[in-house]
């Protein structure tokens, strides 16, 4: 096409741009979408809700942290960088097993929804003071096969036992290791902590003593039959596992991240570990290949028309000189060439 044709077009390049910006906006408002393959990331989130999860032994901006709430905060940064299409569901855990708090949404229809119930995760949800990793990590993993199996498992704790567990009646895993994929993220310092206690504002008015936390091992796994001897000296395989001399636990009113029990069970059940020492570990995590799925995926095309939109608005606000500018040494040039 000439200059002299395209002219009539530069004129008016502000007409045109207008009528452009306001044909996008039209269309925008009908939701304009488009089916395309795309990896996504399919998630179940439990997070461990028992108290000592409110042991502060993170610093984030030179501010003291819970393991809760680093614990959701690096949840919602991940939220954040999940595409279009990825679905995730949230769960807690105390005791010996789960409860699903959302079932799997789409991050980016659900955002608003699913950042606002990380946000409020509390230890007050909790329905017992007990903590038996194991048993509530295995019930994670059935939960998982029962609402989508395509769902990926992360299952976050400090791997704090309490009361502490009889050795010889840990429960096993009796599911086919891998056949749920995921990663047990540990939280909490290596170093023990004293547990605080909490007050309705979450203010610390004292830490739990030695004496006010179960020490011995008083929960196991029940076992069929036990000899005349086992019952007089008055075991139970569930309640009372080790008779009435149970073993004490010194420091059980201490926490700390319990990496080499988390392992264990990651090995166990196939699952990866990971310690969660930066907030955007979880996300990476989250969002790397080994963990999507192909599929087809709703892309909204709003953003991209948001985008050009934009684009004709700088266009729009360009003045008219330097367009002119523009054409005078176009010109210029290709009469040079002529002559040459």
């Amino acid at each position: 096409m000439s200059l002299k044709k395209l002219k009539p077009y530069v004129r008016d390049y502000r007409g045109i741009c207008l009528m452009a910006i306001l044909l996008m906006l039209v269309v925008t408002m009908f939701k304009p979408a488009i089916r395309l393959p795309s990896p996504v990331h399919h998630w179940f989130v439990v997070v461990d809700i028992t108290q000592s999860m409110n042991v502060s032994d993170y610093w984030v901006d030179g501010k003291s942290m819970s393991r809760l709430e680093f614990s959701k905060r690096a949840i919602r940064q991940a939220l954040s960088h999940f595409p279009c299409g990825s679905k995730v569901a949230l769960g807690v855990f105390t005791e010996r097993s789960i409860v699903t708090v959302l079932k799997p949404l789409e991050v980016c229809q659900h955002f608003n929804a699913l950042d606002e119930t990380v946000a409020q995760l509390d230890w007050r949800m909790a329905w017992a003071a007990d903590s038996f990793i194991a048993h509530g990590l295995f019930d994670a993993i059935t939960k998982v096969k029962k609402i989508d199996s395509n769902l990926r498992l992360a299952f976050i704790t400090d791997g704090h036992q309490a009361p502490p567990l009889s050795v010889d009646n840990t429960p096993k895993f009796e599911g086919k290791a891998g056949q749920v994929l995921g990663a047990i993220f540990g939280v909490g310092g290596d170093k023990p902590a004293p547990i605080p206690k909490l007050d309705e504002k979450n203010n610390v008015t004292g830490y739990w003593d030695k004496e006010e936390v179960m020490r011995f091992a008083t929960f196991g796994v029940n076992r069929k039959t036990l000899s005349v001897l086992e019952m007089e000296e008055g075991y139970h395989g569930r309640n009372s596992p080790h008779g009435n001399n149970p073993a004490e636990a010194e420091n059980a009113h201490l926490s700390a991240l319990n990496k080499a029990h988390l392992t264990q069970l990651a090995n166990q059940t196939g699952l990866e570990y990971i310690t969660l020492d930066q907030l955007s570990t979880m996300s990476s995590l989250f969002n790397s290949s080994q963990f999507s799925k192909w599929q087809m995926t709703q892309i909204d095309l709003r953003p991209w028309m948001a985008t050009i939109c934009l684009l004709m608005a700088i266009l729009y606000l360009i003045p008219k000189w330097v367009y002119q500018r523009i054409s005078r040494l176009v010109l210029l040039r290709r009469k040079n060439e002529v002559s040459s």
